[in-house]
């Protein structure tokens, strides 16, 4: 029986219909638990990082590109499929605005009524992406595995050459300057990993770069 060449790149259950939806129970259970309490621990410790993170990574915790990079990890360590991720990927940012919020509180800041923030509104839209994309990265063939990363790489791109721009006179610019590496190592990581073919390369760094300008143009749209 001839095999396709496209099939012998892919594991069994990445071939066959269902791969992006299916989980057993227990593997369900396992992401939720680790979305909840990544989600909710990683924002309280947020509210404690602006006040105590060294000057030159400071920043972490006043930048998209933080949220956004510990939401894609998060959902991606719970290892759901992409529906279910990308469900998770919602709940998580919640978690993290609104742990962050509670522990702000608590810490005798105030910080609004619960699911009130702009954060809240950004969740809701960037969280089903970012957590439909970390399990891409688990489950999907290469090629999509490659591309699913690109967004949290353009995320993380733009915001640091944005903010070496911007807001260079206020912060630190190493932090910044870490996002920008961060997001090379991640690409390259994924390239690597899925060992794409040559003719391949192109598709996935142009996407990763009309992600992080149209990223830019978002926020130089929202701050003007």
């Amino acid at each position: 029986m001839a095999t396709s060449a496209a099939s012998l790149t892919l594991p069994a259950d990445r071939r066959q219909p269902g791969w992006w939806y299916r989980e057993s129970p227990r593997s369900a259970l396992y992401a939720i638990l680790v979305a909840v309490i990544g989600g909710a621990l990683i924002g309280g410790l947020t509210s404690f990082g602006q006040g105590y993170l060294p000057v030159w990574v400071n920043s972490l915790s006043n930048s998209v590109g933080g949220w956004t990079m510990f939401c894609f990890l998060i959902v991606w360590l719970g290892r759901a499929r992409p529906v279910l991720a990308a469900v998770l990927g919602v709940i998580v940012f919640q978690l993290l605005v609104e742990s962050y919020s509670v522990v702000s509180e608590w810490r005798g800041f105030d910080d609004g009524d619960p699911f009130t923030s702009v954060w809240t509104l950004a969740g809701l839209a960037a969280g089903p992406l970012l957590g439909a994309t970390a399990g891409l990265v688990r489950h999907a063939p290469p090629l999509w595995r490659a591309l699913a990363v690109t967004p949290l790489c353009a995320v993380l791109l733009g915001e640091g050459l944005w903010a070496l721009t911007a807001v260079a006179d206020t912060t630190s610019p190493v932090y910044w300057w870490l996002e920008i590496v961060l997001a090379v190592v991640f690409l390259a990581a994924a390239i690597l990993r899925c060992r794409l073919e040559p003719r391949m390369l192109p598709l996935v760094v142009c996407v990763w770069l009309v992600g992080a300008l149209a990223y830019i143009g978002v926020l130089v749209g929202i701050l003007s």
